[in-house]
């Protein structure tokens, strides 16, 4: 069992305790508002997907870039498509007219505006770190996202 010392026997803390403790404070605040805004901007371009296909994209985006860049030169066999190929056929049903070249280019596209988005993280995190180098709680409160 903890037994809590009674507030007479603490010492009051001293003005450089006060000090970083309302750094820390400021902060965290800080640092919550900068993630708050970056998932505001991030939101849009992610809300339409389940989770579970985000997932995908890493290997939809190679698949994608892998047969375009064949399509383009048409040496050899075609590389092997395999998500894109059941994504097509899902995206097709039974009477659809969506080449497999279209989706590749819908693929890129919408990668290439996810990775351009990415410059958005970096920024999260130079801002981040900006707040935790910040010596008081003035400039922290000054960094704005």
């Amino acid at each position: 069992m903890t037994t809590q010392t009674p507030s007479w026997m603490v010492p009051p803390k001293t003005e450089a305790e006060a000090l970083a403790e309302a750094l820390a404070d400021a902060q965290a605040a800080k640092i919550a508002e900068i993630n708050d805004a970056y998932t505001a901007e991030a939101e849009p371009l992610v809300r339409e997907y389940p989770e579970i296909e985000q997932q995908s994209w890493t290997e939809q985006n190679r698949e994608a870039r892998a047969y375009l860049e064949w399509l383009a030169g048409s040496q050899g066999d075609a590389p092997a498509t395999p998500v894109l190929d059941n994504i097509l056929l899902g995206r097709n049903g039974e009477n659809g007219t969506e080449t497999l070249a279209e989706l590749c280019e819908a693929v890129v596209n919408n990668a290439d505006r996810f990775t351009q988005f990415q410059r958005l993280t970096g920024k999260r995190q130079r801002l981040v770190k900006a707040v935790r180098a910040a010596g008081t709680e003035e400039a922290a409160n000054a960094i704005e996202w």
